[in-house]
This record gives C-alpha cells, sequence and structure tokens, in this order.
C-alpha cells in the first residue's frame, strides 16, 4: 500500500461520510507537510459563515465563496464589490442587524462588463406586498438594497460575465438592480 499512487485507489465516490479522512498537504506553497482531515471537518471549516465589515469591502472567492455573508447593522452605507465571475462561484449574503438598518447596501460586480441575470422577491414591509424585481441583464450593473430589514440573497456565477442573482430582499423600498 505505500507504494500505491493516489491516482490508482479505488473511488468512495457516493459512499463518503463524515468520519472519512482526507489526505492533505498543508502550504503547499511554502513548507510542505502532510496532514488528514475529516470530511465532515473540512466541510464545516470551509463552509463557515463570515461577518462583512461595513464599509467599501471587496468579496473574495478564498475568504468569501460557498458561505453564508452576514451584513452587520450598519452605521454607514456598505459596498460590496464582487469578484470577476467563474461557473459555479457562490456567494450568498444575508442580514444580520436585529431591526431595519438605517443604511443602504450594494453589491456590484467588479468589471464594467459583467452583468447580473435572474430576480429578487421583494417583500413590501409596510405595505404587506409581494413583488419580483427583476434584473436588466446589462453591463455594468449595481444591485442596491435600500434599508434592509432581511435579506438572503445568492449571486452565482454563470460564466465569466455573469452573475445571477435569486433569494429576497425585505424593506419598506424594494431594490434596484441598475
Amino acid at each position: 500500500m505505500a507504494d500505491l499512487k493516489i491516482t490508482a485507489m479505488t473511488s468512495l465516490a457516493a459512499g463518503t461520510a463524515r468520519e472519512d479522512v482526507l489526505h492533505i498537504i498543508d502550504d503547499p506553497t511554502g513548507t510542505p507537510i502532510n496532514k488528514k482531515v475529516t470530511v465532515g471537518d473540512m466541510v464545516n471549516s470551509l463552509a463557515a459563515p463570515v461577518t462583512l465589515a461595513a464599509g467599501a469591502i471587496t468579496i473574495t472567492e478564498a475568504l468569501h465563496s460557498h458561505r453564508m455573508l452576514i451584513i452587520p447593522d450598519q452605521t454607514g452605507n456598505s459596498a460590496y464589490t464582487l469578484p470577476v465571475p467563474k461557473a459555479g462561484l457562490v456567494f450568498r449574503f444575508t442580514y444580520g442587524g436585529a431591526a431595519a438598518d438605517a443604511s443602504d447596501t450594494s453589491i456590484a460586480p467588479v468589471g464594467a462588463s459583467e452583468f447580473f441575470s435572474g430576480s429578487l422577491l421583494f417583500a413590501d414591509t409596510d405595505g404587506n406586498a409581494l413583488s419580483v424585481v427583476p434584473s436588466d441583464n446589462s453591463a455594468d450593473d449595481l444591485l442596491t438594497i435600500i434599508k434592509p430589514q432581511n435579506i438572503d440573497i445568492i449571486c452565482t456565477g454563470v460564466s465569466t460575465t455573469e452573475w445571477h442573482l435569486s433569494g429576497f430582499v425585505s424593506s419598506i423600498t424594494a431594490p434596484t438592480i441598475a
């Protein structure tokens, strides 16, 4: 078994369980060290929620992808800039304040040629109505959430120019995607 290459081993595939152990190489670009991790510990670590700072923040694949990104109660407007999209890259934004925020939040692609597709469900909290806010599918998009009370927005990379939006926004004012 010591001379068996990893690529020659039998795949466990659908039989994988959280207690199964994986071989990893820690710090492969620095001082590589062979270590082990359970599937459960790896999944938990990679999916741990991240509380974002308020202000102008650049969202990155390394720190934020496939995690719940909690937008804090803010004292001023915040702007979150997404990286260049790629197929399968996912960011999920949610609001972590205790009450309706007094500030606005915006989410934008990093480049002028990138855009949002999809739509968001808007729950009007003072008019007790539901509506759909569609994207315009054009370049240089900006999603603005005005004084959020609750949000759950998923941005999924479809290509190198397209972010697909899904989810909902609860507020007294509809979000804009333009």
